[in-house]
């Protein structure tokens, strides 16, 4: 068993064998959303790819009982995510990829392992032009804000299993529908041993290249910092985070390294 709650700030640990969550009695126990291969053939580079069946857990609406109230009140929700490692024919393990209706952001966080978090931003009348693609990389402790108006897919390039963790509004469901008629997301990301070989995705008519990112370590206008669980905020902080349900107020130019 990995103990979790130095990085996730909850009495939380992972059996890796069994790739999954063992949570204590509070946080109690949560019951995943499995993303299978037959749901994610849509967004595959390679369609016949059928293995393996089960490739990431989503457990949503996470939290400690006595922490119920103010996430509630601040509109928000925090989940956890688990990624397995592995190959998708020749692509790296992914998530499905979302976009979210208006323009709300997300906040995730590596709680271990290692993400590629790549965020496209389409054309407002023709979803088949990208405007704006970034891959952000980042490691254990590291926060990524998924920008206003950007979708995006978690890509695990690592021969171990990613955990994610992530605060979003609780004001709207994610939209897939977008990423599933465009077959994935801008690009596919191939390799081996952690090497990336990114293919452009050829539905789309207007891709740019990628702008390759990196977390900064201190955003003290969202009171993040790398290594500091972002569950903790939920003591008084909240309102630090508050870009999720408005992210007209704020700018992001903090969010990545110069």
């Amino acid at each position: 068993m990995i103990d979790l709650k130095n990085f996730l700030g909850m009495n939380i640990k992972f059996d890796e064998q069994e790739c999954k969550l063992v949570f204590a009695q509070d946080p109690s126990q949560r019951v995943p959303a499995v993303r299978t291969i037959a749901e994610m053939q849509d967004v595959l580079a390679d369609k016949s790819v059928s293995s393996p069946k089960e490739l990431y857990f989503m457990y949503r609406d996470v939290y400690c009982a006595r922490d119920n109230e103010a996430i509630r009140k601040n509109r928000m929700r925090f989940d956890v995510t688990v990624i397995k490692s592995g190959m998708l024919g020749g692509e790296f393990m992914k998530t499905a990829g979302h976009y979210h209706p208006g323009s709300y952001p997300e906040l995730y966080e590596v709680v271990y392992g290692e993400a590629l978090c790549l965020q496209q931003r389409a054309d407002k009348g023709d979803p088949k032009k990208i405007r704006e693609v970034i891959a952000v990389k980042a490691k254990q402790g590291q926060k990524i804000i998924c920008l206003p108006n950007f979708g995006h897919i978690l890509i695990n390039a690592s021969d171990k299993p990613l955990i994610t963790s992530n605060w979003v509004s609780s004001e709207f469901s994610s939209e897939y529908e977008l990423y599933k008629k465009g077959q994935g997301a801008a690009y596919y990301a191939f390799g081996d041993k952690g090497k990336i070989s990114w293919r452009k995705n050829s539905f789309y008519t207007e891709l740019p290249e990628i702008k390759f990112l990196t977390p900064s370590d201190n955003i003290k206008e969202f009171g993040l910092s790398t290594g500091a669980p972002m569950y903790s905020l939920v003591n008084g902080g909240l309102g630090r985070i508050d870009f999720l349900n408005h992210p007209e107020k704020y700018k992001y130019d903090h969010a990545f390294k110069k």
